[in-house]
């Protein structure tokens, strides 16, 4: 029997699983939008998520379904189940709401087919929309939760990298970049390989400096490359290679070079040296005056490095840059979970 054949009651009843999926998919699309607006700034996919919003409305009061509400005598009310009562971070905010979107569109597709064929396409059509949402916004966020961190420890070859390592990660070091300029390929890779066994289980973001083929092989959270790798390559190729939830950094000397690597797509960049360093033998100190130029002009992060310690940490966090590395601050100390206690201010 067709849909008109129906009684007044069967109607209703579609009616309300249309009117229910609607405010479904609403609500879980503004949860979607609050996260691209306030924690994102994304413009774009923040007006997207809006206009997705004001079509859902629109369609809920073209197909008359409000006056067939029952919430008093609704059975799906009062049921609840665990876990709904907690979200651990803004990922699994964004989880669960991004699949009850979705899973609202396809239902509001289905039943709407028997009541309003045209409005079904127009649910189809929202759905693939938030299916490619997702995966930009996932890769976004998942990023942006990743340097979510103060201080960033970059290993050294003067010192063990495991241990450095592992002694860091008991500090509650959040990042680790692993760097052996000069070294072994091979014996980079081996390397690697065990930082991203040590930084999972931990659940630390690793970094690959320079290679973006070991980044990729050993699964690595992104890669951080130099101006010289930039003149062989770019951030654009890179990004290729890696996909988009892979972080990208770029370490810059000055504004113009921050500037264009932001422009070009890099999720953060360093700059330095800011104090002088053994690291950078011969390099002028860039000085937090330059520091606090950066930070004002660029969205995206920028990370400090150069010569930092428990001595000139504050004269980096006065400039407005909240994120610092460190080698042998925290390496060279003898307990590097005290040091790093220490420079978090």
């Amino acid at each position: 029997m067709s849909y008109e054949g129906w009684d007044v009651r069967e109607k209703k009843s579609i009616k309300r699983i249309i009117d229910a999926n609607i405010n479904r998919a609403v609500e879980g699309v503004r949860v979607i939008e609050e996260i691209s607006r306030f924690v994102l700034e994304d413009k774009k996919t923040t007006g997207e998520l809006k206009h997705i919003r004001s079509v859902l409305r629109l369609l809920a009061k073209e197909l008359g379904v409000l006056n067939n509400r029952k919430i008093s005598t609704d059975v799906g009310k009062d049921s609840f189940s665990k876990t709904e009562a907690r979200r651990e971070t803004l990922l699994d905010i964004f989880a669960a709401n991004i699949k009850r979107v979705q899973e609202a569109l396809r239902v509001l597709e289905e039943f709407s087919k028997l009541t309003a064929p045209k409005a079904g396409q127009t649910f189809k059509k929202i759905r693939f929309q938030i299916y490619e949402l997702e995966k930009v916004l996932f890769a976004k966020l998942s990023k942006r939760l990743k340097l979510d961190f103060n201080l960033y420890l970059v290993t050294d070859p003067q010192f063990d990298h495991i241990k450095g390592a592992k002694a860091a990660i008991a500090g509650g070091v959040k990042i680790i970049q692993l760097r052996d300029k000069g070294g072994d390929k091979k014996k980079y890779l081996g390397l690697a390989k065990k930082m991203r066994a040590l930084t999972s289980s931990a659940g630390v973001t690793f970094i690959v400096n320079d290679y973006v083929d070991i980044a990729k092989e050993v699964g690595a959270d992104g890669v951080h490359v130099g101006q010289d790798d930039l003149k062989k390559t770019t951030v654009a190729k890179i990004r290729k290679v890696l996909g988009d939830d892979k972080i990208i950094g770029v370490t810059t000397r000055d504004l113009e070079q921050a500037k264009k690597a932001e422009k070009d797509g890099a999720d953060y960049v360093s700059l330095g040296p800011i104090f002088k360093t053994p690291s950078k033998p011969g390099v002028e100190p860039r000085g937090v005056k330059k520091l606090a130029q950066v930070v004002k002009a660029l969205r995206i992060p920028v990370v400090a490095i150069g010569g930092i310690d428990q001595s000139n940490v504050k004269q980096v966090l006065g400039t407005g840059c909240s994120r610092f590395a460190v080698i042998r601050a925290v390496l060279k100390h003898k307990s590097p979970a005290s040091a790093i206690k220490k420079l978090q201010i």
